[in-house]
Order: C-alpha cells, then sequence, then structure tokens
C-alpha cells in the first residue's frame, strides 16, 4: 500500500529537511503487532530521521549496535543515549519520536494497517530519561490503540505532542498540542493494556503551564506546575524548588541543533516568500555597527560552543555566560540562541499577545562562503514583522558580500506555542525564536547566491 508524505531532504550537519513543494510515495509496511508472528524484530517500523552524538539501540536478543542516520528501527529495539546522545525517529505512520539525552526508549509494539484501523497497536516504554512523542495516524482513528508506560506510569493520548521525563523521583509529563491521560500503574492500569486507564488525570495544552506527575508508590497522577522538560535535570530542578538548570555545552547543543531541525517533531511549513516579498525594507546601520556583542541585559543572546569567536564575528558571548539565567532555543555546529527564563511562574508567550509588530534589526552577523573561501558579508536593508494574532512571521534581508556578490533572504512561516519558528526551501533557511514578552527575536540564517551561500545570526527588538 502506498501513502503520500512530505519528501525529506538532507540537511547540513546532519537530519532532515522539508524539501518545498516535493511529494513522494513511500511504502507503508503493514507490520505485525508484538507476538503476532516470528517476524515482528525483521519488518521495519520507523527510522532514525536525526542523530546528534552518541547513541546505540539493543535488540531483543541483547545485542547492541551504535545508531546511524537512516538505520531501521524494529520492534523489540531499545533505544538509548549518551550524555551527548540525541534522537529523532520518524515511524511508518508518519508518527515522530526523540530520545534525550540519557535516556532509554522501547519500541514494544507497533503495528500499522490504514484499511483495518481497529487493529493498529502503538505502545512505547520509557525506561528512563525524556522522550518527546507526536502520534500518527496509527492513533488517528482511535486515540485507544496507544500507550506510553514508564516504569511507574501509564499514559493515553488524545491526539497529542507532548514529553515525558522518567526518573528516580517520578514521572513527569507536559502537553504541546492535544491532551494526554495519566495514570499510576498498578491495580486497575496494567502495563499491558492501550489506551488511558480508567481515573487517568487527563493535561490538555488549553489547561496552561502545568504539568502531569507521579511519583513513586503515588495512586494516582495529579497536576502541578510544569517546568521545562526540554532541560535535563528539570526533575531535579522540581525537587530542589529552583526553575533553573546549568546545561552542560553538549546538551545544549544538542537540544539547539534539534530545535532548529525542520524535519523535526514540531509542526514545521514550508517557506512562505510571498508574505516575505510584500515587506518594507529599511535600511539598517553599515555592518560595522551592527557586528556588536550581544546585550547581557537583553532577553535573547547568542552563545558560542567554542571558547573563542571566529576573527569576523563579535555577536556572541561564550557559552557559560549564555547560559546564566537562560536556556537554549535554537542553534547549529557553532552556536546558539539563550532566551531569559520566564519571569513569571508558568508563562510561555502568552495568547495575550496580539496584533502586528515590525522589529528593528539591532544586531547582526554574516558571512559568506564559496568553496572554501570565507567572506565577510553585510546586511543593507531588513524587515522582520510578527503578527500574534495569527501567529506568523514574515522576514526579509539584503545581503552583501565583501567581493560584490548580493542576495535576498525571504521567508515567512507559523511561529509555534513556544515562540520557535523554522522554515525552509530549496535555497534559504531560517531558524529563530522570540522572547517571552513578544519583544525581542532572533534567527539564524541560509541563503544560497551565486556560487556560495551566505550565513549569519541576527537579533531584532522593537
Amino acid at each position: 500500500m502506498k501513502s503520500t508524505f512530505t519528501l525529506f531532504s538532507p540537511q547540513r550537519g546532519g537530519g532532515w529537511q522539508f524539501a518545498s513543494g516535493l511529494v513522494i510515495a513511500i511504502s507503508c509496511a503493514v507490520v505485525p503487532y508484538a507476538g503476532a508472528t516470528e517476524s515482528v524484530n525483521t519488518e521495519s517500523v520507523g527510522s532514525v530521521s536525526l542523530l546528534i552524538g552518541e547513541a546505540w539501540v539493543v535488540r531483543p536478543d541483547g545485542s547492541q549496535q551504535a545508531l546511524q542516520r537512516g538505520a531501521q528501527v524494529r520492534v523489540g529495539d531499545r533505544i538509548e543515549t549518551s550524555a551527548n546522545g540525541h534522537v529523532h525517529m520518524r515511524f511508518i505512520d508518519n508518527a515522530a519520536v526523540s530520545v534525550r539525552p540519557q535516556s532509554s526508549l522501547e519500541v514494544q509494539a507497533y503495528h500499522f494497517d490504514p484499511l483495518r484501523p481497529e487493529l493498529n497497536e502503538v505502545r512505547l516504554r520509557v525506561e528512563k530519561g525524556t522522550s518527546r512523542s507526536i502520534s500518527g495516524a496509527a492513533t488517528d482513528a482511535d486515540k485507544s490503540r496507544f500507550r506510553l508506560n514508564t516504569p511507574i506510569a501509564a499514559i493515553g493520548v488524545r491526539g497529542t505532542d507532548f514529553i515525558v521525563q522518567a526518573d528516580a523521583l517520578g514521572v513527569r509529563a507536559t502537553v504541546s498540542d492535544g491532551a494526554i491521560a495519566v495514570s499510576a500503574l498498578g491495580a486497575g492500569c496494567s502495563a499491558n493494556s492501550l489506551g488511558p486507564c480508567a481515573g487517568a488525570q487527563e493535561l490538555s495544552a488549553d489547561m496552561g503551564r502545568l504539568m502531569a506527575e507521579v511519583r513513586s508508590n503515588d495512586q494516582s497522577a495529579r497536576l502541578v506546575p510544569a517546568v521545562d522538560l526540554s532541560v535535563a535535570d528539570a526533575g531535579s530542578r522540581r525537587a530542589r524548588g529552583s526553575e533553573t538548570a546549568a546545561q552542560t555545552l553538549n546538551e545544549a547543543r544538542a537540544l539547539g541543533m534539534a530545535a532548529a531541525d525542520s524535519a523535526g517533531l514540531d509542526a514545521q511549513y514550508d517557506n512562505n516568500r510571498a508574505a516575505a516579498e510584500l515587506l518594507t525594507l529599511a535600511t539598517v546601520q553599515v555592518p560595522a555597527n551592527l557586528n556588536l556583542p550581544s546585550d547581557l541585559a537583553g532577553q535573547l543572546i547568542w552563545g558560542r560552543w567554542a571558547i573563542s569567536a571566529d576573527a569576523n564575528e563579535k555577536l556572541s558571548v561564550p557559552f557559560a555566560l549564555a547560559r546564566l539565567g537562560r536556556h537554549i532555543t535554537v542553534g547549529d555546529g557553532q552556536m546558539g540562541l539563550f532566551r531569559a527564563d520566564q519571569s513569571v511562574p508558568g508563562q510561555l508567550f502568552s495568547d495575550s499577545l496580539q496584533g502586528t509588530v515590525e522589529m528593528k534589526l539591532v544586531r547582526a552577523s554574516a558571512s559568506y562562503q564559496i568553496g572554501g573561501d570565507v567572506q565577510t558579508a553585510g546586511i543593507s536593508a531588513s524587515n522582520l514583522t510578527i503578527d500574534f494574532t495569527r501567529r506568523t512571521f514574515a522576514t526579509a534581508l539584503n545581503l552583501f558580500s565583501a567581493s560584490g556578490v548580493q542576495g535576498k533572504l525571504l521567508a515567512g512561516g507559523t511561529i509555534r506555542a513556544d515562540g520557535l519558528f523554522t522554515v525552509r526551501d530549496s535555497e534559504q533557511y531560517v531558524s529563530g525564536a522570540l522572547s517571552l514578552d513578544g519583544k525581542e527575536a532572533g534567527y539564524l540564517f541560509e541563503r544560497s547566491a551565486g556560487s556560495g551561500v551566505f550565513r549569519g545570526r541576527t537579533l531584532w527588538g522593537p
């Protein structure tokens, strides 16, 4: 049987990108559910779409193999990540799952039959660490055909995008879209069942900054104020009563690159160039005045992974400084965009932000690379317009290199509920974030021009 999916194309540094306007027919294997036949471990149910750092797969027979991008995933496989490991998987029903650093996730069952959805079955288990899941077609027809288990809790879905974290303190779960139903495993709630257990605590995205929590020996789940589960030690932070985290460089780098991956787990959209073409560009300051260090008093700053900055780059500050009071949003192999922690507990890109705002380019660093030659580049005109009501953005930059090559970046798309955005087409790429108060923005970009590529990073203000 054939299904139509958006085509993924390779991106720099690994991972896949959504290719604008292209579709391809992909064969969807109907995989027997666990226990149906002996072939359950030979049929692929998904593949690794993004790999950062070190990770491996443990097969049902106990054998272990280092993971690579494109590796096939089968029922019974357990995906494990190191302290710097981060894995994205795309499944045959277009569901997506990420396994974050120092985590372990097992694919216990995966059966997808588009013609007989009542037989669909998806069962995952997070043994430890943090995982994010977006349900696919296998659970569209019947949400009761999905279950994610942890050592002490069971999670069913109502059609959703959620994060679950399991550690020695217990289990926590947050929802970005849709709703989940969380229960403590025990009498009346078996790990072998599918769907939500009776009496489960429901948590939906529209309930605000809450999370579901189950601790050891709890008989049921409860709702508590949320913490950022994208940070590896979020559970420990909650136990200490702290809302801040000291992320390691490798953790921040992995999370930033994953967030900037337009083939990642969040709903991404192709580049809307038409919206950007309507923008009126404002002349910017001379390039030398834009290439300034990030303002440490600002909501957004660029933090670099290396100790020293490149010769022509002044925008970034050291990682150790960037992470103070901030969390990573998006990033690439050189640096990440760090955002200040929310000043009001539970606040995250509030729905009260409405209307349209044009932002001013206040800092930027750009280069032009052709072959092995990297030249300085500048920006002569710019615009970034945010429509808070529609949750969309549009941006345009006039670019020029030291050798006289010119290019124009035109990009637009949807802003996620957490204030992040990523779009790409065959010629350009933009990934960035808004500050939580909606007053600042920043993004990294690429734009093909001539025989080379413009690359850069920006910061915007009112």
